[in-house]
């Protein structure tokens, strides 16, 4: 009885557990065309593969997300993702970092979002907001 009550919690905990791991909440065309006009508008978003925040941020555009990598709008600054691409670590995930760029825009926090006009806005941001300060439909 206690191992059945014990099985059906865990059961339960992980059912949370990928109901609260999900992709956006989104549909998938209105992040794409958000992440391809954000690449349009030459938006950049400078973070890291370790910040919790950017994964948080990374979530809201959900299967979306590879679209910024692709078209590089995210930048990654963490530099151990600084390396030659074959030698790049699991956690870079394919993405080779651009430390010196993060440097030079003295990237201090993650996220940062840069605009094209030079504004900047940090930490995690509703999509309608980034949408918004981009210039980008958002619907």
């Amino acid at each position: 009885m206690k191992r059945d009550r014990i099985i059906l919690t865990l059961l339960i905990l992980g059912l949370f557990f990928i109901i609260g791991c999900s992709s956006s909440s989104y549909p998938k065309d209105v992040t794409d065309k958000l992440a391809n006009c954000l690449a349009e508008k030459e938006v950049k978003e400078y973070g890291a593969f370790w910040c919790p925040n950017c994964a948080k941020q990374e979530k809201m555009f959900g299967k979306s997300n590879f679209i910024l990598k692709e078209k590089e709008v995210y930048i990654e600054c963490d530099p151990r993702c600084d390396v030659a691409k074959e030698e790049l670590p699991a956690a870079c995930r394919g993405i080779k970092a651009k430390t010196s760029l993060c440097l030079e825009k003295k990237v201090e926090k993650y996220p940062t979002w840069e605009f094209k006009d030079g504004t900047r806005i940090v930490g995690v941001q509703p999509l309608e907001t980034i949408a918004q300060k981009a210039g980008c439909a958002f619907a």
